[in-house]
């Protein structure tokens, strides 16, 4: 069974190479570049793993996270150095990160 997974940022270059590198047989991504759809796509299908970029369009990423009301493990995406771990994420991954660590932290933490 695919791990299901949520990436939003909105950057569209790097959601297109979020998806092609760990788009697989055990890893389901969906990504998003506006933060009001992937918001209602996750409240909706509830997937495993959500990551999200603290920089997007509208809104911070944890305006984001607290508005997804689902369960799901939510993981914040950040370059900013002094951007605070907030409670509404389970992990933070900072940028520059490399894919083949997302994809080995994506499997080893469902």
């Amino acid at each position: 069974m695919s791990i299901n997974v949520v990436y939003i940022d909105d950057e569209e270059s790097l959601c297109q190479i979020f998806e092609e590198y760990l788009h697989s047989n055990e890893i389901n991504i969906t990504i998003f570049t506006d933060e009001e759809p992937a918001i209602e796509y996750c409240n909706k299908t509830k997937p495993d793993m959500i990551f999200i970029d603290y920089r997007l369009k509208k809104q911070t990423g944890v305006d984001v996270a607290k508005a997804i009301t689902c369960t799901s493990k939510k993981i914040l995406i950040t370059g900013e150095l002094d951007v605070a771990m907030d409670m509404c994420f389970d992990d933070k991954i900072e940028k520059p990160y490399r894919l083949a660590n997302i994809k080995s932290y994506i499997i080893e933490n469902n």
